[in-house]
């Protein structure tokens, strides 16, 4: 880690939340709300394996800080706020959390429930399937590298040295393509196997019966994140329209209610895209950063602010307040 960043999570960041400096940097903001991002909350830090979890302890802390700092609502709501360019007294926040881990509903849904804070949970809809193991290729390629590591993964005749290689090789190959590959890997690296040696805390999805659960709280609400986390926009167009609308359907029969928003898996989509998911009945869309300039203009866009698992509690109050700068709205 550079000196600069140890200095800054050191010493820089605590001085400023500690002494509430956060809060002028936020003032000099005049937007109003901020949609903040999370995946999963985990009892043990689990970077060695994600960076996808915050840890329980670092979570409540933050679900403290924005209870007393902030005014929290539905990302429903935020949308309705901002199409009605109300000018609100208070800063305000979304919560969302992306992909369906189960830690959401048994971990991060009681914490939210302790100080009454509204969720947006974007579920992958193979989630909402009955086969098993319900899994994420996102998180098979972790498990892969983890118990093999310093050992080249080979596919195809192509070696890959690490997730991030790897990931992007599958996530720019078409959608038959990369179920075969995962289909391969885990045939030839026993993958289900060895999740079982992890702890589930760290890669288990929620099942039907557990959305069902989720979804009865009345702080939550729920969207689609694509069907097996595919990225819309590095596939095939009809591909990605099956992926939204597939997951539409199941979530929609699962829980019994109308689903309109959807969280793009990792950040990628296309204009062609945001089209197509609008005439599937979205009508509320999350990023993680516009990729478009005419995306600022569209007012069924809005982009998100992620929470980090791999920093401290105060550099992660720090770039959220920042963030209402360059992501509020």
């Amino acid at each position: 880690m550079r000196f600069t960043k140890i200095l800054a999570r050191s010493f820089i960041f605590p001085f400023v939340v500690r002494f509430g400096v956060e809060k002028l940097i936020r003032s000099l903001s005049f937007n109003s709300i901020l949609n903040i991002n999370y995946h999963g909350v985990v009892f043990n830090n689990a970077t060695y394996f994600s960076p996808r979890h915050v840890t329980v302890k670092n979570f409540e802390r933050q679900l403290s800080y924005f209870a007393k700092e902030f005014n929290v609502v539905s990302l429903p709501k935020a949308f309705e706020l901002y199409h009605s360019k109300k000018v609100l007294q208070r800063k305000t926040l979304t919560l969302s959390f992306d992909d369906g881990y189960k830690n959401n509903l048994d971990l991060a849904l009681p914490l939210l429930e302790k100080y009454k804070l509204p969720a947006t949970f974007f579920i992958s809809s193979i989630c909402a399937q009955e086969a098993l193991p319900r899994v994420l290729w996102t998180d098979i390629i972790p498990t892969l590298f983890y118990f093999n590591q310093n050992t080249p993964i080979d596919i195809n005749g192509k070696s890959f040295n690490d997730v991030s290689s790897l990931s992007l090789f599958i996530k720019h190959s078409s959608v038959s393509n990369q179920k075969q590959i995962v289909k391969d890997l885990n045939k030839k690296y026993a993958i289900d196997d060895n999740l079982k040696r992890l702890p589930s805390e760290i890669w288990m999805m929620m099942s039907k019966t557990d959305i069902q659960q989720l979804a009865k709280s009345r702080l939550v609400s729920i969207g689609s994140h694509g069907h097996q986390h595919f990225n819309l926009g590095d596939i095939n167009i009809s591909d990605a329209r099956h992926e939204m609308k597939q997951s539409k359907d199941l979530l929609e029969e699962t829980i019994s209610r109308k689903v309109d928003m959807l969280a793009f898996p990792d950040g990628s989509y296309t204009q062609e895209v945001i089209e197509s998911a609008l005439n599937i009945g979205y009508n509320k869309l999350l990023a993680v950063k516009f990729l478009y300039q005419e995306d600022k203009k569209n007012k069924n866009i809005l982009n998100r602010h992620g929470m980090a698992a791999t920093t401290t509690y105060e550099s992660n109050i720090f770039f959220l307040n920042q963030a209402f700068i360059n992501k509020g709205y």
